[in-house]
């Protein structure tokens, strides 16, 4: 798959395997896919989107997740035409990625959240493991200026891609 999606969790006994994608100004999607054996040479595949947190209740959200089905459809397309050991070599590599994914991954929307709504007391700070700017955005927050730089960390957490917040803030 591309860098826009990544394994979250498999079950291999039930042919079940979700992967999640980040969107932009939203907590993102679940994109579970079960394939389930007909026949010797059927295979029923589902695939279903969901939001991380809501519902689809607007028509772009509609349009993302009719885009994230294409998407998906394609690279499983795609998969059918692989051999048996490319497929083995491509599993390996996700589940390499996801071992070293899951090792208290910081989430980069979860800290724009946090920093618009929290961020005058250093609760952002925080949960990126930056214990004293945290200590010191509390200890100052009586006047307003860790809310002002908070503000501006949320913007910055906003428009920093995925792969550069990774870099940043979960030591990948």
């Amino acid at each position: 798959m591309n860098s826009k999606y990544r394994l979250h969790s498999s079950n291999e006994i039930f042919n079940q395997y979700t992967y999640e994608s980040y969107e932009f100004l939203s907590l993102g999607v679940y994109i579970d896919i079960n394939l389930n054996s007909t026949s010797e040479n059927k295979t029923e595949i589902t695939i279903e989107i969901r939001r991380k947190m809501g519902t689809f209740n607007e028509p772009h959200e509609v349009t993302h997740a009719n885009d994230h089905i294409v998407n998906i459809v394609n690279y499983i397309a795609r998969l059918t035409a692989m051999s048996t050991d490319e497929i083995i070599k491509l599993k390996s590599s996700q589940t390499q990625n996801v071992t070293a994914v899951k090792k208290s991954r910081k989430e980069k929307n979860t800290a724009a959240i946090l920093s618009f709504f929290l961020g005058g007391i250093g609760i952002h700070r925080f949960y990126l493991g930056q214990t004293v700017m945290g200590v010191f955005y509390l200890i100052f927050c009586w006047t307003f200026i860790p809310a002002f730089i908070a503000f501006i960390d949320f913007f910055v957490f906003i428009f920093m891609s995925q792969n550069k917040f990774d870099l940043k803030y979960n030591r990948l």
